[in-house]
């Protein structure tokens, strides 16, 4: 079966734009959440997200296009773009319809969906903004990046809750081993609105300041809720013979991915357990030199992922270096896009960011997590790990090559 390689990466996220500036902050740990100003949050003991401040969508997008696009549609086709330059490849009406774009898109189009319905109960249907309607459904970033970019082939917009931009990728690989595209543009793209905030704070599902700050602290124990963030991680994936073809430049192989749902028993971790050996069927002999966390400061969530790799690696989980980029970013449905890319540049640039924020260990989750400065090490195989607790598990697992 021909091998999956990535060929591009794009990024626009809280950190940085573009690859140098993302890996320069992945490198030092910086942080990317702040107090938030974009919108009120004066209902909510909550105040902080990963808001991206530095995005100019003028930079990727013609002026006169920019007024009909929503903010998650822009970042997509800003990641989209820089992702393709990255891989080297454009997009040519002889080659469109073996192009495609499949991504993971979880509460993009709220912001739209609110000032639309807003419009129709104070002003009636008479009064309602045209422009704003393509925007309230998830699959307008894919289907604006394809306009913009004249990709004519798969078009697809998966949402999977937590494990949204995981799902993207796995359904995009599905897509290369079936013939159905030469390439595809992958990963997931959010946006923090005001009504999704609203949202996560009704639940309770924010972090607060107890005293030691509103931090996104995964797997330390003062952790006490999420910290949301926004943006997108896109790849340009390929099938070996056609990477080849045309002389690109391959960072690595995807060799395995796998999702399963959540069981009625337990706690989720035998199932997240299923998932990781599903992914590493026929590569169980693979060095694990990475495990990119999942971990979002939620104290169900990071111990159910530390109790998952202990059952897996019962006797290696001691030996691999964990560590969660959401601390530094914030959560958000798809932020597997985003970290994908991040595991791209680790790998590239042999070291594993670090887990910021966290100063405070928590006995049930005792893993080898590296904590507040990188670790520079050689990484040849890296295990993605997703989790939406409530309902699935996602794994990807990344290797420079693989020989058996």
């Amino acid at each position: 079966m021909d091998r999956i390689c990535i060929t591009g990466i794009g990024i626009v996220s809280p950190i940085g734009i573009g690859k140098e500036e993302f890996l320069s902050s992945l490198k030092i740990g910086k942080s990317g959440i702040e107090d938030i100003k974009e919108f009120d949050t004066h209902f909510s003991p909550s105040k902080k997200g990963g808001m991206i401040r530095s995005f100019h969508p003028k930079d990727f997008i013609l002026p006169s296009k920019i007024r009909r696009l929503d903010r998650a549609s822009q970042f997509a086709i800003a990641a989209s773009k820089l992702a393709l330059v990255d891989a080297q490849f454009t997009v040519t009406q002889e080659n469109s319809s073996r192009v495609g774009v499949v991504l993971g898109s979880g509460f993009c189009g709220l912001s739209s969906s609110e000032e639309f319905h807003r419009g129709q109960v104070l002003g009636g249907f008479l009064d309602l903004n045209p422009m704003l309607f393509p925007n309230t459904v998830p699959n307008a970033p894919s289907s604006y990046v394809s306009i913009e970019l004249g990709i004519q082939g798969v078009n697809s917009t998966l949402v999977q809750s937590f494990c949204t931009g995981e799902a993207a990728i796995s359904f995009a690989c599905d897509q290369l081993r079936k013939g159905k595209a030469d390439l595809i543009l992958t990963g997931g793209v959010d946006e923090l609105s005001d009504f999704l905030f609203r949202g996560f704070s009704a639940l309770h599902l924010l972090a607060t300041d107890r005293g030691g700050g509103e931090n996104s602290c995964p797997y330390d124990s003062m952790r006490n809720g999420l910290v949301l963030g926004e943006g997108a991680g896109l790849l340009v994936i390929e099938n070996e013979e056609h990477a080849r073809s045309r002389g690109a430049r391959v960072y690595g192989y995807i060799l395995g991915y796998s999702s399963t749902g959540k069981s009625s028993k337990g706690d989720g971790s035998e199932d997240l357990n299923r998932c990781i050996k599903t992914a590493l069927k026929g590569k169980e002999s693979a060095s694990i030199d990475y495990l990119s966390g999942a971990g979002n400061s939620s104290k169900v969530l990071d111990a159910l992922e530390a109790e998952a790799v202990k059952k897996t690696f019962p006797t290696q989980y001691p030996q691999i270096p964990v560590s969660s980029i959401k601390s530094m970013t914030g959560e958000a449905v798809a932020s597997g896009g985003m970290r994908v890319v991040a595991e791209v540049l680790s790998m590239k640039n042999s070291f594993i960011p670090p887990t910021i924020n966290y100063l405070n260990p928590d006995p049930t989750c005792d893993l080898r997590y590296v904590v507040n400065q990188r670790l520079d090490r050689e990484i040849e195989t890296i295990l993605h790990l997703g989790i939406s607790p409530e309902n699935c598990f996602s794994s990807i697992l990344i290797g420079v090559e693989w020989n058996g």
